[in-house]
């Protein structure tokens, strides 16, 4: 049998010799690409809400891995460490899913997926804008950790204003220089103005409590009427002009030795009165005695009760008591 060797270089080789070289340089190239493999995989855990995934992986990245698992992550989930991060052999993956909350808000529902924050920062994800008297259940500073309603009720105030008019007022007075039933108008009434301002509370667009002010803008100005009460009575073919009349009591008297209680000395005409009821000085006409004065006064004369001076005692005791008409004369 013939056998060839090949020279190379100082050594010759066999092609026996040549085919084990070959297999144990075949052999040295499967065993580094072993070792590299194994060098690039990577064992790694992910924690998903209740799952646990063991995952063997090239991957370099947490995103890289995430994808090849084909995990979904939405916005507010919170993938720790970061999905940048280089994997490394043996690692944790921790995933936190947000959880839904929702916002009753303008008589409709929103939903909004977050991790655990605050009342206040939830509704600005949920681009919840609220007014400056709104409600909200739970309040801004409280930590919403799960699944939670948010209640927002609108409160809205209104405010509405009218002007009312204040009608005026007529006074009426007493003129006795103007024949009875005359009237005349001294000042023209005016009238005033007020504004009603009305509140309503509003939530979520029912009115839940009302309320009125009212402030008067301009006063009103009282109309002031004169009201005769002159009248003409005829007594034995003489008039007079009266601005009163009534039923007294009267009574008689004579002189005493004193003067009246206006210093005059008591005469037929004088007559003593209740200065509450008829002032003193009054001039009078009393039906069955005639003209008279109010200058005087008496302890006994009280109220609706007049005394009547006569010259003498058998005059008094003739005239006695007795229900008359006084005329009050202008």
């Amino acid at each position: 049998m013939h056998i060839a060797f090949v020279k190379r270089g100082n050594f010759v080789f066999s092609p026996k010799a040549r085919w084990a070289i070959a297999s144990g340089i075949a052999v040295i190239a499967i065993a580094g690409a072993i070792t590299v493999h194994a060098i690039l995989e990577k064992e790694v855990v992910i924690y998903d809400k209740e799952k646990t995934v063991e995952v063997s992986t090239f991957a370099k990245t947490v995103k890289d891995l995430l994808a090849d698992e084909k995990i979904v992550l939405e916005s507010e989930d919170v993938v720790t460490p970061s999905i940048d991060t280089k994997l490394e052999d043996n690692m944790k993956i921790i995933i936190k899913r947000a959880f839904p909350v929702t916002i009753v808000v303008d008589g409709k529902e929103v939903t909004v997926k977050t991790q655990p924050d605050t009342v206040e920062n939830i509704l600005s994800k949920g681009g919840i804008v609220l007014n400056e008297k709104d409600k909200i259940e739970p309040a801004l500073s409280y930590s919403v950790a799960k699944n939670e309603k948010i209640i927002i009720t609108r409160v809205e105030e209104k405010v509405t204003k009218t002007i009312k008019p204040i009608p005026f007022t007529t006074v009426s007075r007493k003129d006795s220089n103007l024949p009875a039933g005359q009237k005349k108008v001294i000042q023209q009434g005016e009238e005033g103005s007020e504004e009603i301002k009305t509140t309503e509370i509003l939530e979520n667009g029912k009115v839940v409590s009302t309320s009125t002010e009212s402030k008067v803008i301009k006063s009103p100005k009282p109309q002031i009427v004169l009201v005769g009460t002159v009248q003409i009575a005829s007594r034995a073919g003489v008039d007079f002009a009266y601005t009163e009349k009534r039923r007294m009591t009267a009574s008689a008297y004579t002189y005493t030795g004193h003067r009246t209680a206006t210093g005059t000395t008591p005469r037929a005409g004088v007559v003593a009165v209740d200065p509450n009821v008829i002032p003193l000085g009054t001039r009078l006409y009393v039906e069955g005695y005639g003209f008279a004065r109010a200058e005087d006064t008496g302890g006994a004369i009280k109220g609706n009760e007049i005394d009547l001076f006569f010259n003498t005692t058998q005059e008094c005791r003739y005239f006695g008591r007795r229900q008359v008409t006084i005329y009050v004369l202008k």
